[in-house]
């Protein structure tokens, strides 16, 4: 047996024992060397393969004949942890985690979504780092279940910790209401904070001017009751920018409807 044949048999024995360990590769086949397939595309049958972990996993080299490269694989290890998620004094969601080791690790993501199947969006903006195991989420709203999901960042790769997501109901009950425009007087643009408690019959907004005309309409496309916003930008509804004064934003949803005012300052 040659020294190449024995390094290629050695790279397969650490590679399956890999498989078997962690269960986080995959052996992929291409007719052609350096032109793998992509995620999803059919494997074809050819004497050229490459070991690699489908987690995304760290490469420590490879061996290779006129017939096929091997290249060997480091093991991916599982994160072990758990996290849950409560209520605080303030009406917020607190999500809190516990990990054996935060060795190798590049921070925490933490997911939210209205279901648990998902969709799920992302709530920090960069990864937390691995020395706070908790986040604030003071964006939830009454009388609502929220499922949070924390995943694991290592390099260009996330893992959820835990078992699956974690779910809580939030207390009180959620009222079709405008919140204050945020800024308010505003000169250029302001967020339309709004809870809808029902979509039945679609969600309106309409800004008035101060003789009751039509200003600005925005007609909102919502699937499910909860917290939105929109933006206005100091345009009527043929994109022109409207005068300096007072107006009235009215949210109509549900049956019910909520008038607050603006100042708009040039």
């Amino acid at each position: 047996m040659t020294r190449t044949s024995v390094l290629l048999a050695l790279a397969f024995v650490l590679c399956a024992a890999a498989l078997a360990a962690a269960q986080s590769f995959e052996l992929l086949t291409w007719t052609t060397p350096g032109a793998a397939p992509g995620d999803g595309e059919p494997l074809s049958g050819s004497a050229s393969f490459d070991m690699r972990s489908r987690l995304g996993g760290p490469f420590v080299g490879h061996a290779e004949s006129a017939s096929f490269a091997l290249w060997g694989c480091g093991a991916y290890t599982p994160v072990e942890g758990s996290f849950f998620a409560a209520l605080d004094e303030h009406g917020g969601v607190v999500v809190r985690w516990s990990v054996e080791s935060t060795a190798g690790l590049d921070g925490f993501n933490v997911y939210r979504s209205l279901h648990q199947g998902g969709p799920y969006e992302l709530l920090n903006e960069t990864p937390l780092t691995v020395d706070v195991p908790f986040y604030v989420d003071e964006t939830v709203w009454p009388g609502t279940e929220f499922w949070y999901d924390l995943r694991v960042v290592q390099g260009d790769v996330e893992e959820s910790l835990g078992a699956g997501p974690a779910s809580i109901r939030t207390g009180g009950k959620l009222v079709t209401a405008l919140k204050p425009a945020s800024p308010n007087p505003f000169t250029d643009r302001t967020t339309i904070h709004h809870d809808i408690a029902s979509v039945v019959g679609g969600v309106r907004i309409v800004v008035y001017d101060v003789a009751g005309r039509v200003v600005r309409t925005f007609d909102e496309r919502r699937d499910h009751p909860g917290r939105y916003e929109v933006v206005w930008d100091g345009r009527n509804d043929r994109g022109e920018r409207v005068a300096s004064g007072v107006y009235f934003c009215s949210l109509e949803a549900g049956g019910e409807r909520d008038t607050r005012p603006v100042v708009l300052l040039r």
